[in-house]
């Protein structure tokens, strides 16, 4: 008999075999550190304890909508600048408050910082955004009296777009 070197043999089987194997594990765990080191893994802290108090958030939140108060906020200037404007029901500037802005992504809480605005003019509010970078920004605001640290008067969520 003839030795013959073409064909498939066991060796160049079982090669196969491992090969896909071996890319089926690489990838798996390309995709489950990629998963791991992106999501933070919290949505909501404390997210019992806040489904129990949601009937008094919607209280302050028709208490809030009656004082009419409106904001306006957005990203100014380079280096960029968070800028909020504050205005009662008849468009009067609402000065002298504490604004508290906790400023991150909408799909990950890695980039969150919270900033305290201070009063630039009566009404306008700036604070200095260290580090952030183009894109979509969430900004949860929260306007307290100048010397009180209770629950706040107005709250608002807005989305901020940082431009080219």
């Amino acid at each position: 008999m003839t030795k013959g070197r073409g064909g498939l043999r066991g060796g160049h089987v079982l090669a196969i075999f491992l090969g896909f194997f071996i890319t089926v594990v690489a990838v798996d765990g390309l995709m489950i550190y990629q998963a791991v080191s992106t999501f933070g893994g919290l949505e909501t802290q404390d997210a019992y304890r806040k489904g129990l108090a949601y009937n008094q958030r919607i209280a302050q939140d028709a208490e809030q909508s009656l004082a009419g108060w409106r904001d306006e906020v957005k990203v100014v200037g380079s280096p960029h600048r968070l800028h909020v404007a504050l205005r009662d029901q008849s468009a009067a500037a609402i000065a002298g408050k504490r604004l508290i802005a906790t400023v991150g992504r909408p799909a990950t809480d890695r980039f969150d910082m919270t900033l305290e605005l201070a009063e630039i003019s009566p009404g306008i509010y700036e604070a200095p955004l260290p580090a952030a970078s183009e894109g979509s920004w969430i900004v949860d605001l929260s306007a307290y009296d100048a010397n009180a640290s209770g629950s706040p008067l107005y709250q608002a969520r807005r989305r901020a777009w940082i431009g080219p």
